[in-house]
Order: C-alpha cells, then structure tokens, then sequence
C-alpha cells in the first residue's frame, strides 16, 4: 500500500516550485531586459555613425569640422535617442553619452552606469578642470586629518592623469584652490584658469612692511581685490629728497635768488617746496600750477618708487596711479577727518607724527602755488609754499601677492 503525501510535505513542493518559477521568471524577465538594451546599444551606435556622417559632409561643405554637434543637419529615423552629452572631441571624434532611447536608460558596467559611444578625449582646460577638482577633494581630506591646509597642492595625495598637468597654484584660506600658468603635457593652455584666487583683507590702520619699508593701509581692501593701497609710515629723508628731486624741484630754501635749493631740514626728514616747474619763484608765479599731475613733485614720488618698489609689485589704482601723494579725500572719506569745508578745522592723528606736516593731494584752491597740506598743530591749512616746505611721503598701491 502506497503512503500519501502529508500535507507539508505538499506545501514544501509547491514553495519549492514557486521559487524556480520566480527564479525562471527573474532570468526570463533579466534576458529580456539585456537583449532590449542591447538593442538600444546598437541604435546608440547606429546613431553615433549618421553623426560621423554629418560631421564629414559639413566638413566638406565648410571646409571646417563644427563646433557642437547642433550645427549638424542629422538624418536619422529609427527609435527616439537622446544624449544629455554629446561632443565633438579636440581629435574631431564624437562621443554621446546619458543617452534614453524611447525615453529608456541605455545602461552598461561603466563608472556612471551610462553606455557610451565614442571615448571622451578632454581638451586641455578640461585636463586643468579635473585637476581643480582632484585637488579640492584632497585638500578637504587633508584639513580633516590636519586641521590645517598643506603649503602646496603637489603635498596632496592626487589620482593620477592620463596626461601631466602642471599649473602655478594658490590655496585658498576657504579651502578652494586657484590655478594659472598651466601646461598640459608641457604645452601652455592660455588664458585659462581654475577657480578664483581670494586675497588677503586689509582694513584702514593695518600696519605692512615692504622692502624694509612700513607703510599703513589707507583704503579697505577685501579678499576679492587683489591690490591694497599704502601710505608710508615716515616721510622721506633730507638725503633722499635732495636725491630724488635734483634739478627737478623747488626745493626750501631756494638757492636765495628763488630757484633750486637743497630740502628743508624737518629733523632729518625732507621739506621741499611745491611747485610744478623750475621757473616757479617767489616774485613770479606765472608758472606756477597746484595741479598734482603738473608739478614737479611727482619727480620725487617717481624716482623714490622707481628706486624702492619693483615694477612687477605695483599696481594704477582707481585713480589711475601707481605711486602719488595722499589726496584730500583719502583724509577726509577714509582716514576719519571728517568735512573739510573750514580748512583750518581741528583734526585727529590717524597715522601722522604732530612734529612734522606732509604733502597731500588736492584740486585747485584759489592760489597756483599754494596746497593743502597736514600741519605739525594737526589742523588743514592752506600754505603758501614760498615760505613752507612741507615734508613728503608717499602714497603706493601694490599687489598683494607682493606683500608677505
């Protein structure tokens, strides 16, 4: 006599058989899946070569290839296909990639999951892109595991290119990076760079040496300007406005029959004169100008840069200078002297030594040889320069990647 099934034993089988037939069903489901996108494959490629087709004609009509891929007339009417990427490369190659046909991923064992026609060759300023952002990956790493940013991008831990880039570089204090100057393979990619460079911020009062040089910041100065304007702590010495001005300035006293002189003593630092040409005297003042752009103390200003700032560090201000004396609205709008209607209004030192007064910048004030300039009683006078000689210090605007 036969046994029976129990009726787990039943159960058991039906589970069993409905999991090969899951199974069968996933494999089934999976092989239509693969052959469907391996269809759309080939209508990518099929694609891709109309493309290459008319590129070639309108290479011929033109005599040049296209820009972009949408200057092509392309013939094409199988399934729908779009490519979110679709370039010519720098080699004349085209490469479509995040292509949907029939609105369907085209999907393959690639990094981003996408099937690609063509190779992606980058051009040069895209090899410095990925270099950008290579190193700004790092450096979040580095400052998690240092609390710091490294000196250099070169210190970084870097994937490695296809290709060698090479590019001067900044490390910005936000952790963003700048690059310029850069070569692909030891060929220059011009006018290109990464990022933005963010320069040090200067407020009004800061204190710089430069060259052995102090010198006060006159003007704000944020990290998106790349040049910061100075004021030079000490006027300049007696040696160096005889230096500097000779045969050029009127200088006090004059020689005693008003022309040339040495500089005025100011306790070692250099009293001089304000006038704009050598003809300029006391007894005739048809010459004279208070015009900063026609005087002759911009020969003093001008050799003293040319012997003490380098070319290269200098940079014209909104003014439209590189080295100059401080103007009346500098005073006034920056260095807290307020409203200057009364010239002879009480003012407060900001970076002045009460024992000398200094040339300063200022428009036409109703005598062609008399400027405003900062008394040693702190107070704004107009001077008649025949019998003033006011000290000199000047004013400079430098990059401030000249400055450490």
């Amino acid at each position: 006599m036969k046994k029976a099934f129990t009726l787990i034993e039943l159960i058991s089988v039906i589970i069993v058989l409905g999991i090969i037939s899951l199974i069968s069903s996933m494999l089934v489901i999976n092989v239509i899946k693969s052959v469907k996108n391996n269809a759309n494959k080939r209508s990518i490629d099929n694609y891709g070569k109309i493309v290459e087709i008319a590129m070639e004609e309108y290479q011929s009509r033109h005599l040049k290839y296209p820009d972009s891929i949408d200057q092509l007339e392309i013939e094409y009417t199988g399934n729908v296909i779009e490519c979110e990427v679709r370039r010519i490369n720098p080699d004349k190659t085209i490469y479509l990639s995040e292509c949907k046909v029939n609105g369907k991923k085209v999907s393959d064992n690639t990094e981003d999951g996408y099937y690609h026609y063509g190779t992606l060759v980058l051009t040069n300023e895209e090899y410095v892109d990925k270099l950008g952002n290579n190193i700004e990956l790092a450096l979040k790493d580095y400052y998690k595991k240092n609390n710091k940013y490294p000196i250099n991008y070169r210190l970084l831990d870097l994937p490695k290119l296809d290709k060698d880039v090479i590019c001067n570089s900044q490390i910005n204090t936000d952790g963003s990076i700048y690059l310029n100057n850069c070569s692909v393979n030891g060929k220059k990619v011009k006018d290109y760079t990464y990022g933005n460079i963010l320069y040090k911020s200067y407020k009004t009062g800061n204190k710089i040496k430069y060259n052995d040089m102090n010198f006060y910041v006159i003007k704000d100065s944020d990290e998106n300007t790349e040049f910061v304007t100075l004021l030079k702590e000490d006027a300049l010495l007696i040696d160096e406005v005889n230096e500097y001005g000779v045969g050029h300035v009127n200088m006090y006293p004059s020689n005693g029959n008003g022309g040339l002189g040495k500089a005025h003593n100011h306790n070692g630092y250099g009293g001089m004169a304000y006038y704009s040409s050598a003809n300029c005297n006391s007894s005739d003042k048809s010459n004279c100008k208070s015009d900063y752009e026609n005087s002759e103390i911009r020969y003093v200003i001008d050799a003293w840069t040319s012997a003490k700032i380098k070319v290269s560090d200098l940079h014209k201000d909104e003014l439209g200078y590189e080295s100059r004396l401080l103007t009346i609205e500098e005073l006034r709008n920056n260095l807290g002297y307020g409203e200057l209607n009364d010239v002879n209004e009480n003012v407060y030192s900001f970076s002045y030594s009460k024992d000398y007064w200094y040339w300063v910048m200022s428009e036409y004030n109703g005598s062609e040889s008399e400027v405003y300039c900062v008394l040693f009683d702190q107070k704004i006078s107009n001077v008649d320069v025949t019998n003033y000689g006011g000290t000199v210090r000047p004013v400079v605007t430098l990059k401030k990647t000249a400055l450490k």
